[in-house]
């Protein structure tokens, strides 16, 4: 059985057919804003391109497409069609209890994640989810500084909220550039090093929205995400992968995921570019393009409702 339906989520999340951000969330976006005298900048139309490629990329994206990609991650985990219940019991199963570590890779400025604890604590406070003690090492991996510092300060400034919740969050910042495998081998390494010193085997990765860097950007990244896959794939590691991303309209995207499936699940395979997008060879059945999910959600900043599209697609090592 699942752990609750959509169908009773709190209004405070899910309102005449509307996804609500939680409060204490979006209140400490619009404070982050107020104090770095960036409220005015508030226009969330005319917003795009990629998060943290300049100082400048990192500051609009942070006003601009935080609340956005914030409520494409709730929609997903929250589910309130129950049109995926496998993902959303794989994300309240790994963040009920205990101590887990967290590798969000390509973080930016934290949206997905500070989503995700948010709805967790959402959901604790309304009785849908026990209030066990939870403890997060969260590795936080991108290659702007600048995105990584409005993570940081986000998380200060939600971390006592979601400490009244039961969440203690540890938060490890990497400046690094997933293009180059060698330098993230040294921070995977040192990640999972903390995690063996801690007697920790429990394992989420979070990535969102890296379809932003387009098919060639991701093409780059991929031999870094193989190596924390393959890592992650130990079977002494319970692990669970999270993949959110907005509708691209190409089937790349889709075997970009399913390859780090595969590697994670120590399935052999073949990967390689084909044409315009990427193929894979392999004697198992491979994921299949899903049709984006689409939603409406309320901006608090402004009061408008907003459309945004959304998939997922989440897997674990076993």
């Amino acid at each position: 059985m699942p752990s609750f339906f959509g169908k009773h989520l709190p209004l405070s999340l899910w309102n005449s057919k509307t996804l609500h951000l939680p409060v204490q969330l979006t209140t400490v976006h619009k404070k982050f804003l107020e104090d770095k005298g960036w409220w005015a900048s508030y226009g969330p139309a005319s917003a795009g391109g990629i998060g943290g490629a300049s100082a400048d990329e990192a500051k609009e994206h942070v006003i601009n497409r935080f609340l956005n990609s914030a409520a494409r991650m709730q929609f997903v985990c929250s589910d309130p069609h129950d049109e995926e219940i496998e993902v959303r019991e794989m994300v309240l199963d790994q963040l009920a209890e205990g101590h887990i570590y967290l590798l969000d890779l390509a973080a930016g400025n934290g949206s997905g994640t500070l989503a995700l604890l948010s709805l967790i604590c959402e959901l604790r406070s309304h009785g849908l989810v026990p209030n066990f003690p939870l403890n997060i090492s969260i590795s936080g991996v991108d290659y702007s500084p600048d995105a990584l510092s409005h993570y940081a300060e986000l998380l200060e400034q939600l971390s006592p909220w979601l400490a009244t919740m039961g969440l203690e969050i540890d938060l490890t910042l990497h400046v690094c550039d997933l293009n180059i495998s060698g330098d993230f081998s040294e921070v995977l390494e040192s990640f999972l090093q903390d995690a063996n010193g801690q007697s920790i085997n429990r394992f989420l990765c979070v990535v969102s929205a890296l379809s932003g860097a387009k098919k060639e950007g991701v093409a780059q990244m991929l031999d870094s995400l193989k190596l924390a896959a393959a890592a992650l794939s130990n079977k002494k590691r319970n692990s669970s992968w999270l993949w959110v991303e907005p509708h691209v309209g190409k089937t790349w995207i889709t075997k970009a995921i399913d390859t780090i499936r595969l590697t994670l699940q120590r399935v052999a395979h073949k990967f390689f570019s084909k044409g315009e997008g990427f193929d894979i060879v392999t004697a198992v059945p491979m994921l299949k393009d899903k049709p984006p999910r689409t939603f409406e959600w309320l901006d608090p900043h402004n009061g408008n409702a907003a459309k945004s599209h959304v998939f997922v697609t989440a897997f674990k090592n076993d």
